[in-house]
């Protein structure tokens, strides 16, 4: 961990119109860039409208990518489903991104840390010193669990690598729907970091964890507790700032607010009931605070909204450095973009993912998986699909990527259907990985 801190605190990116210069170099262990046959076309257009057919998602958008252009954008359904005179969805229809947003947040730390603003050892506490008071909780579903201190600080790196013991399940078991209180307050005029800080601690006195700094993956607000590190650093919003330093430059319009024209192609949220039928959201949960409303705290695990074409642009663009091609404009530099499919955790630390890959790829079979800096990495090739040191991760409301620079293939796909993760998205995008990854000619 100090070897890699130490590695990225060099820090000479140009700032720059962005204007890939593409080299020679691949990011294919192929040697050349890959493309997509025919066949494979054919195929994915065959997949999105038997998924058209079946009515079984809302409007929902598939793209591939290599290192390159994009290969392939499909779109199928509606803006809101069983409704055919509501707009259909397109490839420039917006999608709430959430968890998605994760590695958008966990771009702007590593930049920071390449920056030397701080580095991966770096206690929260220097920033907020609600970490001063971090507790760990002996029985976590219990609001009134006892407690005692941690042993250790929680420091960057934990946040980042979802070590820090911070869990999205502290408190009576909810509905997988039901998203946790930090996210759901409606934070008024003047309310920001401190109050996001009280809903953390979950009525205790101080910040619960569920497991020792360090110990175990756990899946929880540690990236949001990042993008509030780098507003208390840059001095500027999480928005400002990745609209600067990451959107602009890779040349995207994905962000943490909706406008009025965003929301106007935003897919409607919908719901998966027990018997397999979609209905509408009907406000069955509170969500994020959005649109018409002012968004004060940008949600760095959860908050960022956008098309999937534009995802797959800043997908690609992370391909393009990590295949050592001279990107100008480039939003990290290669050894740190190297880093992201590094895994970084010890086997028993990395246990707890393998609980969250039930959710995120129900039907895949992942023996070892791990996590990086940003996201989860392959250990071992899956059969038919993305390969050893892949990165891939989804959202709550039915997103899904894959990013594979031993193939130099970037995959997305989005629907917008709760309960996470629903089966139907994950069948087809699953299905679409298939068939790429069996029509790739080099």
């Amino acid at each position: 961990m100090k070897q890699l801190s130490a590695a990225l605190l060099v820090f000479s990116t140009v700032f720059s119109a962005f204007q890939p210069s593409f080299g020679t170099s691949s990011s294919s262990g192929h040697g050349k860039v890959p493309k997509l046959s025919p066949a494979g076309r054919k195929a994915l257009d065959d997949l999105v409208a038997n998924t058209v057919k079946s009515n079984r998602l809302p409007g929902f958008v598939l793209a591939v990518s290599n290192a390159d252009e994009q290969l392939y954008a499909n779109a199928g359904g509606n803006k809101t489903y069983g409704d055919p005179t509501s707009a259909p969805a397109t490839t420039d229809s917006v999608f709430w991104l959430a968890s998605m947003t994760k590695l958008l947040a966990s771009i702007s730390v590593l930049q920071l840390i390449e920056q030397g603003k701080f580095n991966f050892d770096t206690p929260v506490s220097k920033f907020f010193p609600e970490f001063n008071n971090v507790v760990l909780l002996h029985n976590f579903t219990d609001p009134a669990s006892t407690f005692e201190p941690v042993k250790k600080p929680i420091t960057i790196w934990h946040l980042l690598t979802h070590t820090s013991g911070l869990s999205y399940y502290i408190g009576p078991p909810q509905p997988s729907y039901v998203l946790s209180e930090p996210y759901l307050h409606k934070y008024a005029e003047g309310e920001g970091h401190q109050k996001f800080f009280e809903l953390l601690k979950f009525g205790f006195p101080g910040i619960p964890v569920v497991s020792q700094p360090g110990s175990a993956f756990t899946y929880g607000h540690s990236t949001s507790v990042l993008g509030l590190v780098v507003e208390k650093v840059t001095g500027q919003s999480l928005e400002a700032y990745s609209k600067k330093y990451i959107f602009s430059r890779v040349g995207v319009n994905t962000s943490y607010y909706l406008t009025e024209d965003t929301n106007s192609r935003l897919i409607d949220l919908h719901f998966r009931n027990p018997d397999g039928s979609v209905t509408g959201w009907e406000d069955r949960a509170r969500l994020i605070q959005r649109y018409p409303d002012q968004v004060r705290v940008p949600l760095g695990g959860a908050g960022a909204y956008g098309t999937l074409p534009d995802y797959l642009t800043i997908l690609r663009h992370l391909l393009q450095i990590e295949a050592g091609r001279n990107v100008r404009n480039a939003i990290l530099k290669r050894k740190t973009v190297q880093e992201l499919f590094q895994p970084q955790l010890k086997s028993e630390v990395a246990a707890g993912l393998e609980d969250s890959l039930e959710f995120t790829s129900p039907n895949l079979d992942h023996e070892d998986p791990n996590w990086s800096t940003a996201f989860a990495v392959t250990t071992k090739d899956l059969k038919g699909g993305r390969r050893k040191g892949s990165g891939f991760w989804a959202g709550f409301a039915g997103t899904w990527y894959i990013i594979d620079p031993k193939a130099g293939i970037s995959l997305v796909f989005g629907s917008q259907v709760v309960p996470p993760i629903d089966p139907i998205t994950a069948e087809v995008v699953e299905e679409a990985e298939r068939i790429v990854y069996a029509n790739l000619v080099y």
